[in-house]
């Protein structure tokens, strides 16, 4: 590969990454640590791009003053660069897979082992030179172990498979989140590398995979509610509009949060915010992978299943009334979350909004009991 095919491989790599940061601006406001993880694998990813452009613009310049040490300090950026981006990418995985920070603040040191080997391993290359050395003619070669940094820092990329296909084991499918849309060209690129050192493509298909992750993510700004991470009701009205046009059996689940309004007003909407997350994690956690859990308005929530088993329907229900006891018994908050549960089994012979109402008047009911059994104040009644 000569030089001008590098420096036009980088710059077009470069050049997507810019546009991908000045894009998702409006994202990043959001402050949350995995858009911020994402934020920077595109700066890494770009500085690598130049960087690796100019380590092989002043490869074997001797007459550059200073050019042994740009070489050498140049590839050690493209190696940690390297094992940042595949380290952050484990984390990112994770975190937009399972939403939960807290999960990640536990399993940070322990799935940072290799990327801390690996920069340790860099500062005693500067000067033992075991992964790469730079000749007295400023020339840059691979070391065996090299070829060992590069195997640690891709275990990462595997792992990130792991994480997915634990999570579709437990939860299902993740429809807006094809890590292969990311892992393909990398993976193509840093084979190439590896394999033939004089190409350099690796940092271009990088930034290629972050491009098609985030332009396959977007499909979850239109179908992801925002706060509890579950489908919205514009996903839910996707799936009715199929399962009517196809004349599929189903089932599902109205699930509305009781005493809401009393937890806005004694606590505030923070807490009423907190509360609905608290929701959403229960219903996400005791649903069966093929269940579609919906945040269908405010404080209500549907979950939709593929199965005009009305028996199941009801074990899911007592499975929730389960796991929301186990919460308040678990978690002292400040309020204690209580669900009204209405159940309705989809027949091809009737409509959709026929299918909604029925579940809606069984929560009612049950809501209706529930507050017609209670005779304290509202300032008194469960949060």
């Amino acid at each position: 590969m000569n030089l001008q095919a590098i420096i036009i491989t980088n710059c077009i790599g470069f050049t997507l990454l810019v546009i991908l940061l000045i894009s998702s601006h409006l994202v990043r406001q959001r402050q949350q640590l995995s858009d911020n993880l994402f934020t920077g694998m595109i700066v890494v990813t770009a500085s690598a791009c130049i960087m690796e452009m100019l380590t092989f613009v002043f490869d074997g310049r001797t007459d550059v003053p200073g050019v042994h040490v740009m070489n050498l300090f140049g590839n050690s950026f493209l190696y940690l660069a390297n094992a940042f981006d595949a380290f952050a990418w484990c984390l990112y995985a994770d975190l937009h897979l399972y939403h939960d920070e807290n999960r990640i603040r536990k399993k940070f040191f322990k799935m940072g082992v290799p990327a801390f080997v690996c920069i340790i391993a860099l500062v005693f290359n500067l000067k033992f030179q075991f992964l790469f050395t730079i000749d007295q003619e400023a020339f840059y070669h691979r070391e065996f172990w090299g070829y060992i940094y590069y195997t640690m820092t891709s275990g990462y990329l595997i792992y990130s498979i792991i994480i997915r296909h634990r999570y579709i084991k437990k939860y299902g499918s993740d429809k807006f989140f094809p890590i292969y849309m990311f892992l393909t060209p990398i993976l193509v690129g840093a084979t190439a590398q590896y394999l033939v050192y004089g190409l350099s493509i690796g940092w271009c298909c990088t930034a290629l995979g972050l491009v098609g992750i985030y332009m396959s993510l977007q499909n979850e700004l239109s179908y992801i509610d925002p706060l509890t991470k579950l489908y919205n009701r514009n996903y839910l009205d996707h799936v009715l509009h199929r399962i009517s046009r196809k004349q599929i059996p189903a089932g599902g689940l109205m699930i509305d949060l009781d005493y809401f309004k009393s937890i806005n007003d004694r606590f505030g909407h923070t807490v009423g915010d907190e509360a609905l997350v608290d929701a959403a994690r229960i219903i996400r956690l005791s649903v069966p992978a093929k269940a579609l859990p919906v945040r269908f308005a405010g404080d209500e929530f549907i979950i939709l299943m593929r199965t005009p088993d009305e028996s199941e329907l009801l074990q899911i229900q007592e499975t929730i009334r389960n796991a929301v006891l186990e919460f308040n018994h678990a978690h002292k908050k400040q309020y204690q979350l209580s669900f009204s549960i209405g159940h309705a089994v989809y027949q091809p012979d009737t409509s959709t909004d026929t299918f909604l109402n029925q579940m809606d008047n069984r929560m009612y009911d049950e809501k209706k009991q529930k507050h017609s059994r209670s005779a304290v104040p509202v300032q008194n009644l469960p949060a």
